[in-house]
């Protein structure tokens, strides 16, 4: 495949401290941009419920994931 480079950056999204949601685990996340051209994850959490999770993949200033901004639950 020319052309394409894969670059691993890290973890952007670990269980939140406390949240009994994720208590257990995040796991391995379905990711689509919006029609907003964001990009949001949908991981499944480990904890009370076993729900997935809405969250907004947030990029610092060369464009590299940094963080997540957590937004829902789909239950």
């Amino acid at each position: 495949m020319d052309g394409f480079n894969l670059k691993r950056i890290g973890i952007i999204m670990r269980p939140e401290p406390g949240n009994e949601l994720e208590i257990k685990g995040v796991l391995n996340p379905a990711a689509i941009r919006g029609p907003d051209g964001d990009l949001y994850l949908f991981p499944p959490l480990v904890g009370k419920g076993n729900y997935s999770r809405i969250a907004k993949v947030m990029f610092d200033e060369k464009g590299d994931p940094v963080a997540v901004k957590r937004l829902g639950h789909l239950f």
